[in-house]
């Protein structure tokens, strides 16, 4: 997986590829393997590239979606946002959150549709085409809350309520993005003479709910995390103690969210979504850590089939065996003259056919047992051939005194019998029934 983000995302995208990417590569989705900042065309390669939003770039907005079709969806969204946004909707690009679907009160996030796009292809000027677009920050939902969308921004779930905080360094400036139950929202870390705890009060405030039930005061549980840059200023500023997250581990935790932000004009086909999608859950499954007991309990039941298949198995190869064993010693105690034991059914079925002929007893291949066959199945009829060829163990009768019908009665019943019979034109070749 490779995610990237603009390093100034207020560049226009006519800087195409001397555009900077911050970026993080992970094998598994779990843990970074590299990370830098380069042009788009010195990006590493890799077929999972997710391009993480900036918080400033991304707006959010809470609506009711009418139950209309998904076909009409977008021009929904345009006349319930027309109002709230000071852009002309059809220059903006709008997705809804996890699972948001018509009918129900979910978030929007939206963005500059040609700002955006300038991003997306100049990665895919440099063959790193974007399969998913995340944001760096996103709306907090409870998880308890009543008619809150299943499964929507799992990452950034709540139990109690709090926000997350972010500072962090966006093109020399430094920068609190801070995400609620309300929404997000971007303050510029200056220092100011402030009282202890004031402005932090102002942010937590901004972004709880205005009557809230819940237990603990307001920002009694919010998360502060920062980059190392950003950090000094950001405690000195606001009298809090934060967290330090290297860039790059925020955009895994990004690229590790539900969001994807490539929806309607930008989104990307059902099968691929459906790929990416079984491709994340996959590398989650494998990697994640709150998985590995499920990883331990299928690796220990495949343990255990593979060890039960092999003993089966093995349990089966000596059954094999004996039963063969039992076949050897059967042959070489009826015929002692036997000392070489290569296939002893087929050996032993010529030691009888010997014996038979020894004592002038008829064997089944034996031309009159043919004769006799071919009578009894005829069942009274007069067919007759006028040539017979006979080798051992086989018959072939030709010049019948019979029509073609009556022949081919003559075969099925010959088969019915056990009889292997070929019809050939005239011919009719007879063996015996295989033992």
């Amino acid at each position: 997986m490779l995610i990237v983000t603009p390093s100034d995302f207020s560049a226009a995208p006519a800087a195409g590829p001397t555009a900077l990417f911050d970026w993080a590569s992970s094998s598994n989705g779990q843990q970074i393997t590299d990370h830098g900042q380069c042009a788009a065309a010195l990006l590493p390669r890799d077929d999972d590239v997710v391009l993480v939003l900036p918080p400033r770039s991304v707006s959010w907005h809470r609506v009711a979606l009418p139950k209309v079709a998904n076909a009409r969806l977008r021009a929904a969204l345009d006349g319930l946002l027309e109002d709230r946004l000071l852009t002309d909707t059809a220059e903006l690009h709008f997705a809804l959150e996890p699972g948001g679907r018509a009918g129900q009160t979910v978030w929007v996030a939206a963005c500059q549709k040609v700002w955006l796009r300038g991003w997306l292809q100049t990665l895919e000027a440099a063959a790193r085409p974007a399969g998913r677009i995340a944001p760096a920050l996103w709306p907090l939902v409870p998880s308890e809350a009543p008619g809150a969308t299943p499964g929507a921004s799992r990452s950034f779930a709540l139990d109690v309520p709090s926000n997350i905080h972010w500072a962090y360094n966006e093109n020399g400036q430094f920068w609190l993005g801070s995400a609620g139950l309300l929404g997000v929202s971007c303050t510029p870390l200056r220092e100011t003479p402030m009282g202890s705890g004031t402005a932090a009060d102002m942010v937590v405030n901004a972004l709880m709910p205005p009557a809230s039930d819940a237990p603990g005061e307001p920002g009694e549980f919010d998360v502060w995390l920062a980059d190392p840059s950003v950090a000094g200023q950001a405690e000195r500023v606001l009298q809090q103690r934060f967290e330090l997250v290297a860039p790059s581990a925020w955009l895994l935790r990004c690229a590790q969210s539900d969001w994807n932000l490539a929806q309607f004009d930008l989104s990307l086909s059902a099968g691929a979504r459906r790929s990416q999608r079984l491709k994340r859950s996959y590398r989650q499954w494998r990697n994640a850590p709150a998985w590995r007991p499920a990883r331990w309990g299928f690796a220990a039941l495949l343990g255990v089939q593979l060890v039960g298949l092999n003993a089966a198995a093995w349990h089966e190869r000596s059954a094999l065996d004996a039963k063969h064993k039992a076949v050897v010693q059967t042959l070489q105690k009826s015929f002692p003259q036997v000392t070489l034991v290569l296939d002893a059914p087929v050996q032993m079925q010529r030691e009888v056919v010997r014996l038979q002929q020894a004592s002038g007893a008829l064997s089944a291949g034996d031309l009159e047992t043919l004769l006799a066959a071919i009578d009894q199945a005829a069942a009274g009829e007069v067919l007759t051939p006028s040539t017979i060829a006979y080798s051992t163990g086989e018959g072939r009768f030709s010049g019948w005194r019979a029509t073609e019908d009556q022949l081919r009665a003559l075969q099925q019943s010959l088969e019915r019998s056990g009889w292997r019979v070929r019809f050939d034109g005239n011919e009719l070749a007879l063996r015996p029934p295989e033992s």
